[in-house]
């Protein structure tokens, strides 16, 4: 038994600790930070980064020294051979003999015999070079590692704009949920209420004081607000799955949101006329600036395809077995000289469509530059009517919320009937929902501020 309680208490543990290992508390801020961190998105951003830093070195490792060997193996079954004819003088005389100057005229005192070969090879042999080259000019090399260090520029840029996008998809899921809670909030509080006078009504109907239609109709007040409370809990669990997917959890864990609503909505009533437009800080603007660049970059490598080419080399070449007959050189030191010539107007053709591209990207950051001063000043706008009507409906919900509670009391005492309770009631969840939604479109309007501002650059 005391094992079976060891085990038992060993389970629980395990599950509370797993529980509580899959159990995540998030302010705004901290999910922000940590979607950043675990999102697909961001995560593939930092990996661009890092391929673009080895691209650098890549591109860099061109115009560095280059070794190379090589192995050979060869074998000839038939080895070709050079022998050279030998002359003999004094083919017809015997060694006695004299020789006199008119002998070196006679044909027949010379004697042709076959004198040594020499084989040109072996039958089996392995040969082995090594080759170092030195780039020494190269206009394109050049140019083609500034933009190696351009593109990695791109890909930094490129990683802070999915960050920017990430807090902004962020905060709308978080403000969204917490409005929703709110909602649901209210929602149960005033259908607690309507069950209670719908209980009241019954006892006052079965007593003769109430017409069964006052029953009915607080019967149809209720299930209407059941329905409206089973809808704004399914979006609560919807946006909760999309939550964890934007910040990267998986959709078994269990999150809990700390910041409350009020104070975001504080944090978030500011003076918009100190914000200071600078459209080099916006990420957008920069990231066309970079792309502008790279063009430019692109249309000088292709210029610089006129310029020659100047590369040393040194080589080594040997053979682990030497011919009798040997022309191998073994030291070799040399220059290559490359001069483009002719290229029946290819190169040219590909300048002028890079300077095409060059116009284009110069274009598109003028046009990115307009339109990102007009979502500038349109969000100044955008906020400020939000911010107003976010006032007008808090007084709104306000003013609704007590004329609710005065004609709860005289329902109570049987001043009013249940269809103006009814009225009544319908028009307090519209006030708390237009509330509600004027509350996300302060925070939403805010976000869309301080992305247009440059605000979320942090």
């Amino acid at each position: 038994m005391r094992i079976l309680a060891l085990l038992f208490v060993g389970v629980f543990l395990s599950i509370t600790v797993k529980s509580q290992d899959t159990t995540y508390n998030f302010s705004l801020q901290q999910a922000q930070d940590f979607a950043i961190e675990h999102f697909f998105q961001s995560k593939n951003a930092r990996l661009d980064i890092e391929s673009a830093q080895k691209k650098i070195w890549e591109t860099t490792a061109i115009g560095l020294p280059q070794l190379s060997g090589t192995i050979d193996y060869t074998y000839m079954p038939d080895i070709p051979e050079l022998s050279f004819p030998v002359t003999v003088m004094a083919a017809n005389k015997q060694p006695d003999d004299l020789i006199y100057a008119r002998d070196f005229w006679d044909p027949n005192f010379y004697k042709m015999e076959k004198g040594e070969s020499i084989k040109m090879g072996v039958t089996n042999n392995v040969s082995y070079k090594l080759m170092l080259t030195q780039l020494i000019f190269s206009g394109e090399y050049i140019v083609g590692l500034q933009a190696s260090r351009t593109y990695k520029l791109f890909a930094k840029e490129n990683y802070d704009k999915i960050k920017v996008d990430i807090r902004e998809n962020i905060a709308s899921t978080y403000y969204s949920i917490l409005v929703l809670h709110k909602n649901k909030t209210v929602l149960q509080k005033t259908l607690d209420n309507l069950k209670m006078n719908y209980e009241h009504t019954k006892k006052f109907f079965e007593q003769g004081l109430v017409e069964d239609t006052d029953v009915d109709q607080l019967a149809l007040t209720v299930k209407r607000t059941e329905n409206s409370l089973r809808m704004v809990e399914n979006q609560i669990r919807y946006l909760s799955k999309l939550f964890k997917y934007q910040i990267g959890l998986p959709v078994e864990a269990e999150i809990n949101f700390t910041d409350k609503l009020e104070k975001l909505v504080d944090d978030n009533i500011i003076n918009p006329t100190a914000y200071q437009f600078v459209l080099e800080d916006n990420i957008n603007y920069q990231l066309l600036e970079t792309q502008e660049n790279l063009q430019s970059l692109s249309f000088k490598r292709e210029k610089s395809k006129f310029l020659p080419s100047i590369s040393g080399f040194y080589q080594y070449k040997d053979q682990f077995e030497t011919p009798d007959f040997n022309t191998n050189i073994k030291h070799i030191i040399g220059i290559s000289l490359s001069v483009p010539i002719v290229s029946s107007g290819m190169r040219i053709a590909k300048v002028g469509q890079a300077k095409i591209e060059l116009d284009k990207a110069a274009n598109m950051k003028e046009q990115e530059a307009r339109r990102l001063t007009l979502i500038a000043q349109q969000a100044v706008f955008d906020y400020n009517t939000a911010l107003q009507n976010y006032y007008n409906e808090r007084e709104n919900f306000k003013l609704s919320e007590k004329v609710l509670n005065k004609t709860t009391v005289k329902f109570t005492e049987g001043m009013v009937s249940s269809l103006d309770l009814s009225i009544i009631n319908n028009q307090y969840l519209q006030a708390q929902l237009s509330y509600a939604t004027a509350i996300q479109e302060l925070l939403t309007k805010k976000v869309a501020l301080d992305k247009a501002y440059n605000k979320l650059n942090y």
